[in-house]
């Protein structure tokens, strides 16, 4: 690379840690600020780590498995975080990603600290290399650490307005949260879905609170007017939180818990992937829950009439992934240890 002194003059003017690979991702070049974190940190890289082949560092033996080659380094099992650089190293060097990010934790045993990984490709003279730079984004994660859990007392202060209202509602949201957090986890949703469905599910029912409560527990059948207003429990807690900044599609989940995947649900009638994945969720352990408890109204229905109408409707009201790993044993064990008392 014979731009390598004009580069490195470039790469030392930047705060960020920055190593340069080459199209086998050897690091071939380092800037001051990776070096100044490597001494201040007691790396025992040799030479700041040029020379070595830092997806290998990253994750031993994955280069044998994406058919590149580059002289292994000696490295610990790779951590998640570790093994996800090293494919996104790998993506942008066989030209399949044209960036890629990750930010990750870098603890010290004094403080927690988070980066920011940025992989981007650099092309000379028709060779693809790819700039690897590592920039401290701790200030930025804790104020998003804080916004979040400032949202999520959001979402509990919201659920407690139910339970004052209506105890039954409050614990029934709190079960479906429960199952709906588990089915999720058995899908490998990512993180930022799974916390969607947890806070959709603890306030899917927040709308029941302009509902009249002589409605919300009187036995027998409804009126058409009386239902029509029990329906509009999905639409008026949509409204009540569309105004809250989530970062997750929590609104949406309480608007669409009652929609079916063949269009017989409400309020809009959606139908398969007009529905989101963690409305998907919800409907199921909704349903579990409601069928499953006792409510003012009537006694349980028990855990087996549960399943059995998840099994009958399973890929037609329901999704079909979603009522797969509800039947998970895991789950099963769980619902069994909520409703078996029921």
């Amino acid at each position: 690379m014979d731009n390598r002194p004009h580069l490195q003059n470039i790469i030392d003017s930047l705060s960020a840690h920055v190593a340069v690979l080459d199209g086998h991702g050897v690091i071939i070049a380092v800037n001051a600020a990776w070096k100044n974190f490597a001494d201040d940190n007691d790396s025992r890289l040799p030479e700041y780590g040029v020379g070595i082949n830092y997806i290998e560092l990253c994750a031993p033996g994955i280069l044998d498995t994406h058919g590149m080659h580059g002289a292994a380094s000696p490295n610990p099992v790779a951590s998640d975080f570790s093994r996800q650089a090293a494919l996104g190293i790998i993506a942008v060097l066989m030209h399949s990603s044209a960036r890629f990010q990750l930010t990750y934790p870098c603890h010290s045993p004094t403080e927690q600290r988070w980066f920011l990984l940025t992989v981007t490709p650099l092309i000379v003279d028709d060779h693809r290399f790819a700039i690897v730079a590592h920039e401290n984004v701790t200030t930025l994660k804790q104020r998003e650490e804080s916004i979040t859990a400032a949202l999520i007392g959001t979402v509990e202060a919201i659920s407690n307005i139910g339970e004052v209202r209506d105890p039954y509602t409050a614990g029934h949201q709190t079960n479906v949260a429960r199952l709906a957090i588990e089915i999720a986890t058995v899908l490998g949703l990512s993180s930022d879905s799974r916390q969607a469905v947890y806070l959709g599910a603890q306030i899917h029912d927040i709308g029941k609170i302009a509902i009249p409560a002589e409605i919300l527990t009187r036995p027998g059948r409804l009126t058409d007017i009386e239902m029509m207003m029990m329906r509009s429990h999905s639409r008026v807690g949509h409204d009540l939180i569309a105004g809250i900044p989530f970062p997750w599609p929590i609104a949406s989940v309480v608007l669409q818990h009652h929609e079916r995947m063949d269009g017989s649900g409400y309020p809009d009638g959606l139908q398969g992937d007009q529905i989101l994945p963690e409305s998907r969720i919800v409907a199921v352990a909704d349903v579990v829950d409601a069928i499953s408890s006792h409510r003012p109204y009537r006694p349980s229905k028990g855990l087996g009439a549960a399943n059995q109408e998840l099994e009958s409707a399973m890929g037609l009201r329901y999704d079909a992934q979603v009522v797969t790993a509800y039947f998970s044993d895991s789950i099963q064990a769980l619902a069994r240890q909520m409703y078996d008392h029921a």
